[in-house]
């Protein structure tokens, strides 16, 4: 289970924020603060200095709308993301803002957030199948 905690910002928005632990290419994780956006439907974000500095490998480029309207391209990376214990292979995005947790990290998963800050966010993984 991961779990986070809801914060409210300065212009009273509310974000729920948890952490996760992304490998560099060594192997080594590295503790990370993300937003869980259920409207970005890649993996995940990250900054590109700490992807720089985890070393993750390039695979490409990707076009993105974005929530204010805007679309650029962006680089696309191959890394590993510790998600409930595991590792698992995800398609980071290099975007220079808060780092962000989208619907492909959260398929198969059961989110629940209880909107109001300091609220409880919790990814559980589905019950196993009987």
């Amino acid at each position: 289970m991961i779990r986070g905690t809801v914060i409210e910002d300065a212009d009273g928005q509310l974000e729920a924020w948890v952490e996760i632990s992304v490998a560099d290419n060594r192997g080594n994780l590295h503790a990370v603060q993300a937003v869980v956006d259920t409207a970005f439907t890649g993996s995940l974000t990250l900054p590109t200095d700490f992807i720089e500095q985890l070393g993750l490998r390039r695979i490409g480029r990707r076009r993105a709308s974005l929530a204010d309207g805007s679309e650029n391209e962006y680089h696309r990376y191959r890394g590993n993301v510790l998600w409930h214990g595991d590792l698992r292979s995800a398609a980071i995005i290099a975007l220079d803002a808060d780092p962000l947790v989208g619907t492909q990290m959260l398929m198969g998963n059961r989110l629940t957030v209880e909107f109001r800050d300091g609220g409880e966010v919790i990814i559980a993984e589905p019950p196993a199948p009987h």
